[in-house]
């Protein structure tokens, strides 16, 4: 069952185990950090549900995606995930089922819902109409209202093996050492993986910014500032642009966590960089942080160079 994943194997046995027996829950909360394959499993479960292969999942007339959308009038994102979209799902669920099955939803960063989002799926996690399971993708269940929490299975998924990424990169036919490249700088989360194999600008871009993080030790505050001015992206667009710079910041966060486990320092080429497990927690530290302030009307440049500052 778990040939199209990477990893998860012991979720994935447990939900093909529950949908054998006619067990499933009425709501799933999967918790885990970004990319490390949350949605991916969803869609999966959901298709598996459904009888339908993941690609025509977005066709399934019993099947809904709920996620941040773009503004219509402004072309932003939108900061949350708004109310009338919820209701919306609302009166989806209360509906018969088009193929006289499960109603299937999926809730992407169910943490962006605001509060009166989270007041109207608490009802419909309250009162359930109809056959149907609704899976809460999250980074953090402590973003969600403790009354969501307690109505939904909790699923925790954590980072992925190595070898398993590598493993899983190798069967869809990439080069053993292209893999295991990929699979080390993956920092165990293969959703990173699979947008790679897609995207090899993506990629790329990716390894520049890794090189780049490690090129700010050991220069001078105006030099650190200089190279990273074109981090604060689109300022139209706030709420992308803050999104960009959390994609920025967890790839900084996997390098000071990488060097955290192998604790021999911070090489690139003949750079080599080291620093002792205290300034390195601090650096780490400084960066999760910055990830949780950037979720608040804290200015994304100040908490940046912080950060700076801490290096050497």
């Amino acid at each position: 069952m778990n040939d199209p994943i990477i990893g998860h194997t012991q979720i994935l046995e447990f939900f093909e185990k529950t949908i054998s027996a006619g067990n499933l829950s009425h709501a799933y909360c999967l918790v885990g950090p970004e990319h490390v394959g949350k949605r991916a499993v969803a869609e999966y479960i959901s298709g598996k549900i459904l009888g339908v292969p993941v690609e025509k999942l977005s066709t399934q007339p019993d099947m809904v995606l709920v996620e941040q959308e773009i503004d219509e009038k402004t072309g932003k994102t939108k900061m949350n995930i708004d109310a009338g979209q919820i209701r919306d799902l609302r009166l989806f669920l209360s509906q018969k089922s088009f193929l006289g099955g499960l109603k299937i939803t999926i809730i992407d960063n169910a943490e962006k819902m605001n509060e009166t989002s989270s007041n109207i799926l608490l009802k419909t996690l309250e009162e359930p109409k109809g056959k149907s399971v609704i899976f809460l993708i999250t980074k953090d269940e402590d973003l969600l209202p403790q009354t969501i929490q307690s109505r939904c299975q909790m699923i925790n998924f954590h980072p992925v093996l190595r070898e398993e990424i590598k493993t899983g990169i190798e069967k869809k036919g990439v080069d053993s050492k292209i893999a295991e490249e990929m699979a080390r700088m993956s920092s165990g989360l293969p959703g990173k993986v699979v947008n790679w194999l897609e995207n090899e600008e993506e990629y790329q871009q990716h390894k520049q910014e890794l090189i780049r993080f490690i090129s700010l030790f050991n220069k001078s505050f105006h030099d650190k500032l200089e190279k990273i001015d074109e981090l604060f992206g689109d300022k139209t667009d706030h709420i992308a642009s803050r999104e960009g710079l959390q994609k920025i910041l967890d790839i900084w966060l996997g390098v000071m966590r990488g060097f955290l486990h192998t604790n021999n320092g911070l090489r690139e080429g003949k750079l080599k960089i080291q620093l002792d497990n205290k300034k390195l927690l601090k650096i780490t530290g400084l960066i999760q942080d910055a990830k949780i302030f950037l979720t608040q009307n804290i200015h994304p440049r100040l908490l940046v160079e912080q950060i700076l500052l801490e290096m050497p």
